[in-house]
């Protein structure tokens, strides 16, 4: 009967545990304290759920295997629903009594969740090796509450026998699906990066700004957007090699990170063409974040391989405007560009929707 029990237990736990592996790696909630609260009260309320359906060693004594939502939260590091979960676990227990057993069962869960997040720490990246001491070291700490609790007999012998031949089996397969879901999810998310970022900067590619930017101009909202170009780039290349231009454009798209908010869109949309897309600001705003780009640029120095650092400078063109098409915003940067590197490059120009000519400042 014990041993019916704690099967159909697992079963149940591993349904859990592909909820909420699903719910962890789903991008459903936009808040992440909104997600680990939902995923750490299912977690407990799995927890409970097996405690309800645990096997009765005595009068006193409930054994289960309420310590398996936790070892897969463990495994995620998801320390925040760990704890939301150890909690609604540890405390739960005295729905069936306020017990001597009940508090060492409390204490034991808090102590099975800290020793976790130590062995997660240790061996995040081996991760069926991690499961493995994940599920050893909660079996280890139960026996010892169950010990303190029933004390040494055939009955506990057998008990202890049941519940690690289970929880061993159980958290062998629930490695078995977190990790491959780990993977798969890594893969997705990895194939998903490289279809949207350009693989030698790291910024958007050309097919993301596009797709980013379809819609603009249909809302009654101000924006820039920003053409920069990297002056005489050919001698980059002809000079010191490919390699080594990839290494100046490298840095270059670092350096736009760092300049940029983190809500604007930045793309490398040509070898050496960027573009960037920034809201609210007026021309005035949007000049100086141009010209601090710039200058940041002209003062810093580009480092290559086998030849000494050099410096660079960059010609930027500004579209500012409110409601107008982003082809239009798009073709008036490239038109402020144009003039900026006509008119000896490194400098800002900006053309606004309401100033057909462009300004130069």
């Amino acid at each position: 009967m014990t041993l019916t029990v704690l099967l159909l237990n697992a079963c149940v736990a591993f349904t859990g545990f592909y909820i909420i592996s699903k719910i962890y790696h789903s991008s459903l909630f936009n808040s992440y304290r909104l997600r680990s609260s939902v995923i750490g009260i299912l977690a407990g309320a799995l927890g409970l759920f097996l405690m309800y359906n645990a096997v009765e060693a005595n009068d006193m004594v409930r054994v289960d295997l309420r310590h398996l939502p936790l070892v897969l939260l463990a495994f995620y590091g998801a320390r925040f629903p760990l704890f939301i979960a150890t909690l609604v676990i540890a405390s739960t227990r005295f729905l069936f009594g306020m017990t001597e057993q009940a508090v060492i069962a409390f204490i034991a869960t808090f102590i099975v969740s800290i020793g976790m997040l130590w062995i997660h720490r240790l061996l995040r990246e081996r991760l069926f090796l991690q499961s493995i001491f994940l599920n050893v070291w909660a079996l280890f700490i139960i026996s010892i509450a169950v010990y303190i609790n029933m004390g040494w007999s055939t009955a506990y012998v057998s008990l202890v026998l049941s519940i690690w031949m289970i929880g061993m089996l159980v958290g062998l397969l629930s490695s078995i699906l977190t990790i491959d879901l780990e993977q798969t999810t890594r893969r997705a998310i990895e194939y998903k990066q490289s279809s949207e970022r350009d693989h030698l900067t790291g910024l958007y590619n050309r097919r993301v700004w596009d797709r980013y930017t379809a819609s603009i101009g249909q809302e009654n909202r101000t924006y820039n957007v920003l053409a920069l170009d990297i002056d005489h780039f050919k001698h980059v290349n002809d000079t010191y090699g490919h390699g080594n231009g990839d290494l100046v454009l490298q840095q270059f798209a670092n350096i736009l990170k760092v300049e940029t908010r983190a809500h604007d869109t930045v793309a490398r949309i040509g070898g050496e063409e960027f573009v960037i897309l920034m809201y609210d600001l007026t021309p005035e705003k949007v000049d100086k974040v141009a010209n601090r780009i710039r200058e940041r640029i002209a003062a810093e120095l580009f480092h290559l391989n086998d030849f000494p650092p050099i410096q660079i400078t960059t010609s930027v063109g500004v579209a500012h405007g409110t409601s107008l098409p982003i082809k239009r915003m798009v073709d008036l940067a490239d038109s402020a560009l144009y003039q900026a590197k006509h008119e000896g490059r490194n400098q800002v120009v900006v053309s606004t929707y309401d100033t057909p000519q462009p300004i130069m400042t």
